[in-house]
C-alpha cells in the first residue's frame, strides 16, 4: 500500500510538473490571444539590478508555460460546458452559440454610466459641432450603432434582467431631441429590417447591416444613393469573430459574414490603408462630394459603402475629435460613427474647435474663491483651457464662457460643457467641466474672465491661475 501512494504522489507530482518540465519545449508555441507574449527578463536593467525581475519572470512563466494553449483550450471548453459561463471576463457566454460583449452589459440591463445632465452635455457639445459643420457648408449626422443585445438580447443569460429605467441611449435621445441634434435612426432601422444583421460570435453587424446603418445616414442627411440599391450578398462562414478569439477552443474562431455581391472601385489615397487605420482617405473618380466621417469599429465594413458613393472621404478613428478637418477638406458631409457603448466618452473629451463666439446678457454675480479650476496647454495651434466648476454654480444645465478683456472692450467665447476626466481624472460625476479652444493671438495682452451661465443665474470672475 505505502509503495501505490508513492507511485501515486510521484504521478501526480510529475504531472504538475510536467508543464514546467517542458517549457524548453513547447513553451514557444504562438498564441492566439491578439496581445504580445511577454519576454524573457533580463537579471540587470543598465547596470543596476532589475528590481522587476521577479514580477516580470512569472509573467514570461505564465505566457511561455509548456501546454499553455492547451490547458487554455480546456479551460474554455470545460467553464463553457459544465458550466454555461465564459473562462473569459470580456465575455458574455449566451444561449443558441451567441457571445456577447460584456462591456455592453451596463446598457442592456439600464444602469446609466452618465447622469441626466451628463447627457445634456453631450447633446450641447454635439449642437456646437452640428453648428460649426453647417457654417462650413456641411450636412451633419450622429450615427448611434446599436449594442448587439440591445437588438438581439433574446440569447443573453438569464441572470441579465434589465430594469424598467432609463440608460445612456435614452438619456441621450432626450437630450438631442431637445437639442435639435440630427441623429440618424440606427436602431428602428436596423430593428424593422426583420433579418439578423450582426454576427453571433462577433461584436460587429455584418456588411449587411452596416449598408442598413449607412442608408439611415444618408436618410438623416436628407440624401439618396442608388449605388447600392439592389445589392444582393452572399453568406459565407469564414469571418474571424473577435469575441470567439477570446475564447480560443470554444469554436474555430470563424463566424458567418454576409459579403456584398459588388465590386467597389474606390482607391484608398492616404499612408495608411488598413480599414482600421487612424486615418484613412478614400477617391472615387466616378462619384462627387466630401465627408469626413469620425469612427470606431463599426466603420470598418461600413466604410465601403461610404468611400464607393463619395468622391472624397476622411475615415479617423483619433479622438478628440478635430473639427477643422471638415473646413479643410470642404466637406459637404460630417458623420460621427459611435457605438452606444461609448456614448459615455463623448461626455469625457472636447472636440478640437475654435471657440464660436457669444454675447451675454443680465447682471452676473460674482464667482466664489475655489469655485472653478484651470488648466492650460498647447494643442494643434490652439490654447486649450479646461477644468471643472463647483456644484454650488451649477444646476440641470449649464453653459460655460471665456470672457477677454482688452483696452475695455469684452468678447465672449463659449466653451464646450465637458469634463477632460483623462486630464483632471474620474472624480465625482465628471458631468461638471468646461473645455475650450482658443487662438493665441485672441489671449495675447487679454485679461481673461470665466462666465457660467445656469438656471436663470449668470456668475462671472477673473480666470484664476492656470496648473
Amino acid at each position: 500500500m505505502k509503495k501505490m501512494n508513492l507511485i501515486f504522489l510521484i504521478l501526480i507530482f510529475g504531472l504538475l510538473a510536467l508543464p514546467m518540465v517542458s517549457m524548453p519545449f513547447f513553451g514557444g508555441q504562438e498564441s492566439g490571444e491578439k496581445r504580445e507574449l511577454a519576454a524573457l527578463p533580463a537579471v540587470t536593467k543598465e547596470g543596476k539590478l532589475n528590481s522587476d525581475f521577479a514580477g516580470e519572470l512569472d509573467d514570461y512563466v505564465r505566457d511561455h508555460i509548456g501546454f499553455r494553449n492547451e490547458m487554455i483550450t480546456a479551460n474554455t471548453r470545460l467553464m463553457a460546458k459544465l458550466f454555461g459561463e465564459s473562462a473569459e471576463d470580456d465575455v458574455i457566454l449566451g444561449t443558441d452559440g451567441w457571445l456577447y460583449y460584456e462591456g455592453t452589459a451596463r446598457d442592456y440591463l439600464n444602469l446609466p454610466t452618465m447622469t441626466p445632465r451628463a447627457a445634456k452635455n453631450v447633446a450641447h457639445s454635439l449642437k456646437m459641432l452640428q453648428d460649426y459643420a453647417n457654417a462650413q457648408g456641411a450636412d451633419f449626422v450622429l450615427a448611434v450603432v446599436p449594442n448587439k443585445n440591445s437588438l438581439y438580447g433574446e440569447n443573453m443569460p438569464a441572470r441579465f434582467r434589465p430594469l424598467a429605467q432609463e440608460g445612456n441611449y435614452e438619456l441621450l435621445l432626450a437630450a438631442l431631441k431637445e437639442e435639435g441634434v440630427n441623429a440618424a435612426a440606427l436602431f428602428g432601422a436596423l430593428k424593422d429590417s426583420g433579418k439578423v444583421l450582426y454576427q453571433q460570435t462577433d461584436t460587429h453587424w455584418t456588411y449587411e447591416g452596416a449598408l442598413c446603418g449607412w442608408q439611415s445616414i444618408l436618410k438623416a442627411a436628407g440624401r439618396t444613393d442608388e449605388t447600392f440599391g439592389a445589392l444582393s450578398f452572399t453568406a459565407r462562414c469564414d469571418w474571424p469573430a473577435d469575441l470567439s478569439a477570446m475564447l480560443p477552443g470554444l469554436d474555430d474562431g470563424l463566424t458567418e459574414q454576409a459579403y456584398p455581391d459588388y465590386t467597389f472601385t474606390y482607391t484608398r489615397t492616404s499612408h495608411e490603408t488598413a480599414a482600421d487605420a487612424i486615418l484613412l482617405t478614400t477617391r472615387q473618380e466616378k462619384a462627387e462630394g466630401s465627408a469626413v466621417i469620425y469612427r470606431d469599429s463599426f466603420c470598418n465594413t461600413m466604410q465601403e459603402y461610404a468611400a464607393e458613393a463619395i468622391g472624397d472621404v476622411l475615415f479617423t478613428r483619433a479622438t478628440p475629435y478635430r473639427a477643422d478637418y471638415i473646413r479643410d477638406r470642404g466637406a459637404d458631409l460630417a458623420v460621427i460613427e459611435t457605438g452606444e457603448r461609448n456614448l459615455r466618452n463623448l461626455s469625457l473629451m472636447a472636440p478640437v474647435m475654435e471657440a464660436p463666439a457669444a454675447e451675454l446678457s443680465g447682471t452676473p454675480e460674482g464667482i466664489p474663491e475655489d469655485a472653478v479650476s484651470r488648466f492650460e496647454e498647447t494643442v494643434s495651434g490652439y490654447t486649450h483651457l479646461y477644468g471643472a466648476v463647483s456644484e454650488s454654480l451649477l444646476g440641470e444645465t449649464y453653459r460655460v464662457y471665456l470672457v477677454t478683456e482688452k483696452d475695455g472692450v469684452y468678447a465672449a467665447y463659449e466653451a464646450f460643457p465637458v469634463y477632460e476626466a483623462a486630464k483632471l481624472g474620474e472624480e465625482g460625476g465628471c458631468d461638471n467641466g468646461w473645455s475650450i479652444y482658443m487662438k493665441e493671438e485672441k489671449l495675447i495682452g487679454a485679461e481673461l474672465y470665466l462666465a457660467v451661465e445656469s438656471e436663470g443665474r449668470l456668475f462671472m470672475g477673473a480666470l484664476p491661475e492656470g496648473d
